[in-house]
This record gives C-alpha cells, sequence and structure tokens, in this order.
C-alpha cells in the first residue's frame, strides 16, 4: 500500500500518529527495538474507550474495534488491551451487515475478536478511572483488567465519542469532567506506573480536557482532533465521499481517527512537548512504513468532499432513516416523527440558551458573555466544581444535555468565572423550562418530544414576555406557570 501525501504538514501529523501507534503496536518500523535494551524491557498497554451508545454513534465503536485490531497485529496481547464499549451495534436491527462492524466502506470486520471488556452498563466513568489507576478493588462489573503497570511501562490511551467543553461522556452514567481526568494522570505519575504515555482523543473541543491544566512534566503526549472551542468531524458518511455502502445510515468512522490525521490543520497538541519533538524527530525524512501486502486494517488517506460535525452526524443519520423507509409506511411515519422531534428539540435547545442568557447577563451582553473563549493557555474555568454544579442544576431542571446540547457547555464555565450563583441559573432555567412543564403535567400530557417541539412554538411568545417586569416578579413555580398559560390563552 501506498500513502500519498499532499502536503508536509499532513506528513508530519502522520508521522507522528504513526509512531505513536507503532511505539505501543511494535509493528514494523524503525524503532522496532523501542522499549529493550540499555531501557529495559516494559509492557506496553492501552485503554480503548468509545463514549457513546446508539446505532446513530456508530463510528465510535467502529473506530475503537480497529484500533484494537491493529493493535492486536502489532503484538499487543489481549492481557494488555482493555475495551470499553456499549457494544449495541454490532448486532442492532439496523446494522446491514448484521454482527460485523465496519470502519471504510466495504472493508474487513473490525469486531471479531475485540475483548468485552467494560460493556453496558460497565462503560462508565468510575470503571474508566480505576481501569486506568489499576485498581480493581474500585469496579463494578466488567472483566477486572485494570492497567496494572511499572516505571518502565508504556500506555495508550484513545477515545471517541461527541466531547464537549470541559468533559467528555461515557455510554452509561457521569461525564468525565477535565479536573478529574488530569487528577487521575497525577495520580498515575506520582505512582511512578509508567514510563511514557500517549493520549489520542477524538471529540469536539477536545482541547479543552487539557489546555491550561495538564502539566507538561508527567511524561504525557496528549494529541487531540480539535482545539477547545471546535468540532471534530464523522467520516466515510453515506452522503459525502468515500460514502458508506448502501443501506447504512449512518457514518462508519470520524476523520481524526481514520485518516491519521488527514485533516491536520487543527489538530492540538498538549502536555510534555519535548517528548512530542523527540518522536517527530525520528521521523523527518522517513517515509510511514510500507508493505507490499495490504494491511487489512490500514487506510489511504481520502479527500471527503463534506465534513461532518460530530454533532450533525445524528441529524444526518435520522434524515437517511427517512429516506431508506418505504412510502406509506408505518416506519416512514415514525422516521419522519424522529427527524422532526430532533429539529424542533435543536430549536428549543437554541433558543432556551439564549433566553437564559439574556435573563442572566442582559440582552445586549449575553452573546459575548455566553460564548466567550479564553486565550489559549488558560484553563477553561477557574473553579472547576462551580463548572459541574452549574451543569447539574442546569440538568436538574431541564434534562440531561443532548450531544446537541453539550455545545452550550462553555456557557456554564463562563458564568462560574462572572460568579453567577446557583440561585441565579436555576431561576433562569427553571423560567425556560417551566412553561412545558406545565403543559405536559398538567393540561395535555404530552411526552418528553412532543413538549420539546412544543417549546419552539412557545418560546416565540415567552421571549419579550419573560423578559419582562412581570414575569421577573412572579416566583417562577406553579402560580407563574397558570400566569403565563393565562397570558397566552387569552
Amino acid at each position: 500500500m501506498q500513502v500519498n501525501i499532499g502536503n508536509w504538514v499532513t506528513l508530519m501529523a502522520l508521522l507522528w500518529i504513526g509512531f505513536s501507534v507503532s511505539v505501543l503496536e511494535g509493528v514494523a518500523n524503525p524503532l522496532k527495538g523501542h522499549g529493550k535494551g540499555k531501557h529495559g524491557k516494559g509492557k506496553r498497554w492501552a485503554v480503548l474507550v468509545a463514549g457513546s451508545m446508539g446505532y446513530q454513534n456508530y463510528r465510535h465503536q467502529a473506530d475503537v474495534c480497529h484500533a484494537y485490531q491493529v493493535l492486536k497485529k502489532g503484538g499487543l496481547k489481549d492481557e494488555n488491551i482493555i475495551v470499553f464499549m456499549y457494544d449495541d451495534i454490532a448486532n442492532h436491527t439496523q446494522n446491514p451487515r448484521r454482527g460485523i462492524i465496519i470502519n471504510k466502506p466495504n472493508g474487513p470486520d473490525v469486531y471479531k475478536g475485540v475483548p468485552k471488556d467494560y460493556t453496558g452498563d460497565a462503560a462508565n466513568k468510575n470503571n474508566f478511572f480505576a481501569v486506568i489507576s489499576g485498581n480493581r478493588s474500585a469496579l463494578s462489573g466488567g472483566s477486572g483488567k485494570v492497567v496494572n503497570s511499572g516505571p518502565r511501562d508504556t500506555i495508550f490511551i484513545y477515545y471517541a465519542d461527541h466531547g464537549s467543553t470541559g468533559f467528555i461522556g461515557m455510554p452509561v452514567g457521569m461525564y468525565v469532567m477535565a479536573h478529574e481526568f488530569v487528577k487521575v494522570l497525577k495520580a498515575k505519575h506520582a505512582a511512578k506506573s509508567y514510563k511514557k504515555m500517549v493520549i489520542y482523543m477524538e471529540a469536539c473541543e477536545a482541547g479543552s480536557m487539557f489546555d491550561g491544566i495538564l502539566p507538561n512534566n508527567l511524561n504525557i503526549f496528549v494529541t487531540t482532533a480539535s482545539n477547545p472551542k471546535e468540532s471534530s468531524f464523522a467520516f466515510y458518511c453515506p452522503d459525502s465521499y468515500p460514502p458508506a455502502p448502501p443501506h447504512y445510515t449512518t457514518c462508519l468512522g470520524d476523520a481524526y481517527s481514520i485518516a491519521w490525521l488527514e485533516d491536520s490543520s487543527h489538530v492540538m497538541q498538549y502536555g510534555d512537548m519535548k517528548f512530542n519533538n523527540d518522536f517527530l524527530a525520528t521521523y523527518i525524512g522517513a517515509p510511514p512504513y510500507t508493505s507490499h501486502n495490504e494491511n487489512a486494517y490500514s487506510f489511504e488517506p481520502s479527500t471527503q468532499t463534506r465534513r461532518i460535525s460530530q454533532r450533525d452526524a445524528h441529524l444526518l443519520h435520522l434524515k437517511l432513516e427517512l429516506q431508506e423507509a418505504p412510502d406509506g409506511s408505518d416506519e416512514k411515519m415514525k422516521a419522519q416523527k424522529k427527524l422532526d422531534g430532533e429539529i424542533s428539540h435543536r430549536e428549543s435547545v437554541d433558543k432556551g440558551f439564549h433566553l437564559i442568557g439574556d435573563l442572566l447577563f442582559g440582552e445586549e451582553n449575553s452573546s459575548t458573555m455566553m460564548l466567550h473563549v479564553r486565550p489559549p493557555g488558560q484553563p477553561l474555568v477557574d473553579d472547576w466544581d462551580c463548572f459541574k454544579t452549574l451543569i447539574n442544576t442546569y440538568e436538574s431542571v431541564c434534562g440531561t444535555l443532548s450531544s446537541y446540547g453539550r455545545k452550550y457547555t462553555r456557557a456554564f464555565a463562563n458564568m462560574c468565572n462572572a460568579g453567577i450563583s446557583v440561585e441565579q441559573l436555576k431561576a433562569a432555567s427553571l423560567q425556560w423550562a417551566g412553561v412545558a412543564i406545565w403543559v405536559m403535567n398538567v393540561d395535555v400530557g404530552l411526552g418528553v418530544n412532543e413538549i420539546v417541539g412544543l417549546g419552539v412554538e412557545i418560546l416565540d411568545g415567552i421571549g419579550s414576555w419573560a423578559l419582562s417586569k412581570e414575569f421577573k416578579e412572579v416566583a417562577c413555580g406553579w402560580d407563574c406557570m397558570h400566569a403565563y398559560a393565562d397570558a397566552v390563552s387569552s
């Protein structure tokens, strides 16, 4: 297989990723003897995490399964590869090739042989931290495998999911907050439990997990698919080139993972820069390893005609579901309802956060305060406990943030930095969510999706009234809901 590299920046990125993976794989390369000789022989460990669930997120588990195959082919033992994934897509009813997962169009089955270490409810934050820490006693469910590493060992952590500003998700349970993750890494370093560590993170706003908070003296190098303020992108999607095969209604992979940093203009690096420079210097002037035999788990760089944001990939999936459903069928009606619900949900979330910003900061300052991005090198937020608390406060009123809603989590950090209290956010959130709650519980008995859709319509009316003196003087509870109901019905 030959790799055609279009520019020097892409070459450097490919070389770096080729190294960071091959040093853990032990594949044929100029550093085949890494970890041996005068430096002593250490074990190589890998933790692979797909942070999502659901067929619409096919690509994340496909990425992780492919990563397992690459590492396994490179010589890592199953006992040293630990996999987190919900494991709900291979045999999903929508999967055109039941029992098989592919990571590129007409590609090989990357699912076969993947260890089922932490699946279903065991794919959670507590187990993720316990595995990295090597703490078996803290595990709940799963295979029991942990990174039981020593001072000569190398560790590779790979994560793929939607992501958000300041945290990443797991298939089940609580978010992995940036400061908590870095705390686990610091403890691992303090325990002298590794020689070098590489973290490779495919997620939106992934840079916010490390920027300004990861020390540069932990012998950890991090590379992310995005900086602290941008999306990462899905790849091999049905309406792009190269497309997914017929009848696939979901993207097969992610651009950063599939092309090994082919789209390298937004690749971000954090941690020990000397560690990074040593790796790159080894490869300057040398092409990536080329074999005369086709590697079933390799990818030639491709040019995709259209980039699909991680958050828009779900919308694309719903549109394709609608196209695939037979005309006049129940499936068609259900698919249309799901698509309409998602569109309404997004409009509702947009208007809701704009309203909350107006209530907290005033209409003139709302956009600036809610969307402010700190300079590179500064952490997202000064008080991480405040950040976590405000997110929990919002979710207790308005429900769990969807993958789309997570685009607004920077707003919570800015609220903390501006001194907004829990009580202030709760009051503003109640004003946004209250009308829908009242309608659902008192009058109509609609489900959550219907309420989300209704929110778009009522927000047009609630906007100016919610900002008025009369609304703000009403205690936002049932009386507030009845007051607004009377107002809109008169």
